[in-house]
């Protein structure tokens, strides 16, 4: 397997991060390439499990550090994990042998970045983020000395992405 390009797509909660990934997943899938996605789960506490009656979560609940259920095709992984290792996801999401990887989240990590803003409060703390490729902004929403591309450009953000699924931004593992 060749090199593997990652990309985030980092900003505050409800900037629009889920509803781009979408998009940007089905750009890629339609251009045809293989996409593995991460996302962090900023909302608070871990993200819900399947009922307490599946075999798979008995197995968490037993004390089982992973369960791992496979059935018609799809493997679904549930992983005891104390500290947020995104190197350690990537790894993982390499299994499906992507061309590319999306994350959603993790904005510390070091991988070039698309930066959803809302607000000029927002762009105070996004804007010292390290590796910002795009910076897409919610209409009105003026930034001085960085250039931006609004959120109701999808032509604009599609071109960005496209180009660098096709290698013309290269940051890849």
């Amino acid at each position: 397997m060749g090199a593997v390009n990652v990309l985030q797509i980092v900003g505050f909660k409800n900037s629009g991060k889920t509803t781009l990934m979408n998009q940007l997943i089905e750009r890629a899938q339609t251009s045809g390439r293989k996409v593995s996605a991460i996302k962090h789960h900023g909302h608070g506490g871990k993200p819900e499990l399947p009922p307490k009656e599946t075999d798979s979560t008995q197995f968490l609940a037993s004390g089982a550090a992973s369960s791992l259920v496979y059935g018609d095709g799809l493997v679904q992984m549930h992983l005891e994990e104390p500290e947020a290792d995104l190197e350690r996801f990537i790894r993982f999401s390499l299994l499906a042998n992507p061309d590319l990887i999306l994350i959603e989240g993790f904005k510390a990590a070091s991988y070039p970045k698309i930066v959803l803003v809302r607000s000029q409060e927002d762009w105070r703390e996004l804007g010292a983020l390290s590796n910002i490729q795009l910076v897409i902004v919610h209409d009105g929403v003026k930034l001085e000395n960085t250039a931006t591309v609004e959120a109701s450009n999808r032509e604009a953000i599609a071109r960005f992405f496209t180009d660098w699924m096709e290698g013309e931004v290269n940051e890849s593992i």
